[in-house]
């Protein structure tokens, strides 16, 4: 809950964990030489010293191997784990944070594996009782916590808790034994802890209230309920922090969020995110990040600007390295929390989708029956009624807020962070991607909005038709294709633009460039993009179908679904053309090419095929069911209706 449930789970961005100074450049280093494998085993014997500056240089050097797979998987061997987690109740400060950050940086770098492998060596222990025991020092006493030396070692431990529930159901059971949500709804206090523990808590706090039916009851309680709402509610809180906090919430309520208190706050303060011009503030840090800089790109490309035409810009054209970290650091946080605000959006907007589907590989009798025109005519996609969550959020400005999100990367900002020197190119890269990430959700949620709202809400058939030249053209620059996730992203919101556009304007089309484009990306070996661009294209050759005579297009769109149906292997994009082909030529109009091109001979020999590829099928592939269903249905009463028409 509270983010694109069809994706992996959402990382919320963290900051970088704390270390000792020479850490960076330890892993600098062995990022050119590689890691020292020989020389682990030298530095685990710090780790068993009785000298505690030995033990905290132990594990500042093993903070440098953590970075390769081979050499994390040798730490874990030697049970490295066991022998860290004890020195994060030493008293010694530098120590503690060392072996914080140890322990943090293995389990953000190694996955699912290496985290199910750190609970197993027992490192919840300790976690856990280092928050349980400097929470209980905290609360007793009158200190300034913001100040306290062990507070940097206590966030890597929030951290770290965090990045193992989001590994294992083992270690979110584990923190709920151990009473982390306590922990967590007590530090969530704005007066006494600083803005990284209170972030650091909501994060992990959100990982854990996940589908999870006893974090959401103990968050439902009246007391713990109104300190989050508090939160919703308190200016002086980071807005990163506040969204998470929604997002919480709204996986504590599910689609009820939006009844409880906090109703009047949620979606307000969800698209006061958005309207953060993270791009302007993303161009200003990339060409301010040294004093030979160019203006950010305007829509026709970038231009150069002087260095004293730039005044009091937010940011200084020679920023230091701490400057850069601290400008990165905010636009992060902005980019994350719009990240998220997308997704909680999306999820509001989303229809049920719990509906339980027939077995598609039984045998059903009645789906070869009598076959006459009623059973071929075309089902013009609807938009669905407006909802009152949409309505709300239209209201609210959603529509305006997506198509100024919708800015794209170009190639010239790309090409800025590539020459930009070696000390800042990484951190910049980091934040292009973040800013690429969040484009993602926001296409997302743009698609669902689509599927809720009604077109004249977006400026009717122009406004669409602007949108989808806009994905269009950023399909065109090299550095965006060649980002999987983003190019699905693209065409999946293309084809929802697509359908809106085919069921509302006979006359939708793409120049040949445009159709070569999409043509590409049919062939692309990335199925869930493949089938977004085969369906866009459809929606062409149905806007085409229903004109008054036949067009040349719609028999080049049916040759190229017979292409796909004959020679991909993949069963997703096989049944989703079969479905496209049926659309295309439903309108008797279209007869003729279907006898030029022989569809109905094709779709005869693909039957037996067909079949046999489903009896092969992955039974975890469940994700194009209903489209699956529904050409085994459809299809032999396709054949059998075109074989008496024609």
């Amino acid at each position: 809950m509270g983010k694109d449930r069809s994706q992996k789970r959402h990382k919320l961005v963290k900051e970088e964990p704390t270390g000792l100074p020479s850490v960076k450049e330890m892993e600098r280093e062995c990022e050119i030489n590689g890691a020292d494998m020989a020389g682990i085993d030298t530095v685990m014997e710090k780790l068993s010293s009785t000298c505690l500056d030995d033990k905290e240089y132990g594990c500042a050097a093993l903070s440098a191997y953590i970075s390769s797979k081979d050499a994390l998987n040798k730490l874990l061997d030697r049970n490295a784990v066991r022998l860290v987690t004890p020195l994060l109740q030493e008293k010694k400060v530098s120590l503690q944070l060392a072996a914080s950050s140890l322990l943090r940086g293995m389990s953000e770098e190694g996955g699912f594996e290496a985290c199910e492998r750190m609970i197993r060596q027992d490192v919840f222990t300790g976690l856990t009782a280092v928050l349980r025991e400097r929470v209980g020092i905290w609360q007793s006493s009158q200190m300034d916590v913001k100040s306290d030396g062990y507070l940097h070692s206590f966030v890597n431990c929030i951290y770290t808790v965090q990045n193992l529930c989001e590994c294992s159901a083992l270690a979110v059971r584990l923190s709920i034994e151990d009473s982390v949500p306590q922990v967590l709804l007590s530090v969530l206090n704005v007066e006494k802890y600083s803005a990284t523990v209170l972030l650091a808590a909501a994060q992990c706090l959100y990982t854990l209230s996940e589908e999870n039916q006893t974090v959401s009851e103990f968050l439902q309680q009246t007391s713990n309920s109104q300190t989050l709402t508090s939160l919703l509610r308190n200016d002086k809180v980071l807005l990163y922090t506040r969204v998470i906090i929604a997002g919480v919430q709204f996986n504590t309520y599910g689609f009820d969020v939006l009844s409880k208190e906090s109703e009047d706050i949620i979606l307000p303060l969800l698209l006061s995110a958005l309207n953060i011009d993270t791009y302007d503030n993303l161009c200003d840090i990339v060409f301010n990040s040294d004093p030979s800089v160019s203006s950010p790109p305007t829509s026709t490309g970038a231009c150069e600007m002087e260095q004293d035409d730039i005044g009091e810009e937010k940011h200084s054209t020679n920023l230091t390295e701490g400057s850069l970290r601290k400008d990165l650091e905010v636009l992060d946080n902005q980019l994350s929390a719009q990240k998220l605000s997308f997704e909680i959006i999306t999820n509001l907007l989303a229809a049920d989708d719990t509906e339980d589907w027939a077995d598609i590989d039984a045998d059903d009798d009645t789906s070869c029956g009598t076959a006459d025109s009623d059973c071929m005519e075309d089902e013009d996609m609807e938009p669905l009624p407006d909802n009152s969550i949409a309505t709300t959020l239209v209201d609210e400005g959603l529509i305006y807020t997506l198509r100024h999100r919708l800015h794209f990367t170009d190639s010239a900002l790309y090409g800025k962070v590539a020459n930009t020197d070696k000390l800042h190119r990484s951190a910049l890269q980091s934040s292009l991607q973040r800013y690429d990430s969040m484009l993602a959700s926001a296409l997302l949620c743009l698609n669902n909005t689509l599927s809720q709202v009604k077109l004249d809400k977006f400026g009717g058939v122009q406004s669409l038709q602007s949108m989808l030249k806009l994905l269009l053209a950023a399909l065109s620059t090299p550095q965006i294709v060649s980002q999987e996730m983003l190019v699905e992203s693209i065409t999946s919101a293309m084809r929802s633009l697509m359908e809106q556009l085919s069921a509302n304007s006979e006359n939708l089309s793409f120049d040949e460039e445009e159709l070569n484009t999409l043509q590409k990306l049919i062939m692309a070996p990335h199925t869930a993009t493949a089938v977004n661009a085969l369906r866009c294209v459809t929606a062409v050759g149905v806007s085409l179908s229903k004109q008054s005579a036949p067009n040349p297009i719609v028999k080049a769109i049916g040759s190229l679904l017979l292409e796909v149906i004959t020679t991909s292997k993949q069963l997703w994009l096989v049944t989703e053309s079969l479905d496209s082909i049926m659309d295309v030529f439903a309108e008797d109009i279209n007869n003729i090419y279907i006898k030029e091109l022989g569809v109905i001979s094709t779709l005869q020999e693909i039957l037996p095929q067909l079949k046999t590829m489903v009896s092969k099928k992955d039974r975890t592939e469940t994700h194009f069911l209903p489209v699956l269903a529904t050409v085994k249905s459809n299809l032999p009463r396709f054949i059998k209706y075109k074989l008496k028409v024609l």
